[in-house]
């Protein structure tokens, strides 16, 4: 069921040539929980016309996955949706999606055993008592846990305050090139916790204790050219951040099995890493032939996988 969630998110997008960071969906706003922790996006009218999706999004395998999801769901997200934002506590996440049914006159069904139509106050929902899709009008989609959808509805009055502005803030920092983005609070975001000392990963959690605020911005026209950004407490915490990047980089170049060396060794060679005071960011990019080849390992994690 997890992969249906996130495969939208893999598939849309809205641009504004005009700005110059990313431009957040009013409608979407008011509907996101004042509780959430991390934000992200996918930009997909400009994601269609690049030539990564025009590389990527055309192949058999990928095609025959879209075609099995739009059977099981009931549309097409390759033509039906236009903008997703998803949002979490640290707990559990919500999507919020902007379609195109509105334009369509068409409302989504959907084949999945034990999805049926609910209702709470008025508003229509699609799915059981666990997971569903809530439709606010149209154009607008909320998937996530039941009770949490209905929630949402009892805080349309705004008694339960807004998100936090400062997080917003963040997300207007972020590049308008981004097609894919997020921006997190990372000591609210679970961690793997304990395990060897001296495991750089099991440091994780001391580490971010130092980050107010990370985003992260993709750029997929011409392949991928990534940056995240970690915004920390001091000076210090930023150094021990950088450090700590180029340690990680190190160590994955080392272990390496073999027959992935030809795939990564080149996006860990683009690796940089630049201070500036208490910011610390680090950029890398894949071109597109790495691209086809990290595509062809997910999809084949992707048909090994029970629906």
């Amino acid at each position: 069921m997890l992969r249906y969630l996130i495969l939208p998110l893999l598939l849309l997008g809205a641009c504004s040539s005009t700005r110059t960071s990313v431009m957040l969906d009013p409608a979407l706003l008011p509907l996101i929980p004042a509780d959430s922790v991390s934000l992200g996006g996918i930009r997909v009218d400009a994601l269609q016309k690049t030539e990564t999706w025009a590389r990527l999004a055309n192949t058999p395998q990928w095609t025959r996955l879209m075609d099995e999801f739009t059977k099981d769901v009931g549309f097409d997200p390759r033509k039906d949706l236009m903008e997703v934002l998803w949002a979490s506590n640290g707990k559990e996440s919500l999507y919020f999606i902007r379609n195109k049914f509105s334009q369509m006159n068409i409302e989504p069904t959907t084949r999945r055993e034990g999805f049926k139509r609910l209702a709470y106050k008025g508003y229509p929902m699609l799915g059981d008592e666990e997971f569903a899709a809530l439709f606010m009008n149209a154009s607008t989609i909320v998937a996530g846990r039941t009770q949490r959808l209905r929630e949402i509805i009892d805080a349309r009055d705004g008694s339960k305050g807004s998100i936090s502005k400062e997080l917003l803030a963040k997300a207007e920092t972020i590049p308008a090139v981004a097609h894919v983005w997020a921006v997190a609070v990372p000591s609210a975001l679970p961690l793997p916790k304990g395990g060897d000392s001296n495991n750089m990963l099991a440091n994780l959690p001391r580490l971010l204790t130092g980050v107010q605020y990370l985003t992260l911005a993709l750029d997929l026209s011409k392949g991928l050219n990534a940056q995240l950004v970690a915004h920390c407490n001091d000076d210090q915490a930023a150094k021990q951040v950088q450090n700590s990047i180029k340690g990680l980089a190190g160590f994955a170049r080392i272990g390496l099995p073999e027959k992935q060396k030809s795939d990564l060794l080149p996006l860990l060679d683009s690796i940089e890493v630049q201070l500036n005071g208490k910011t610390v960011t680090t950029k890398f990019a894949a071109d597109l032939a790495t691209l086809e080849r990290f595509q062809t390992i997910f999809l084949a994690g992707e048909s090994r996988r029970p629906n």
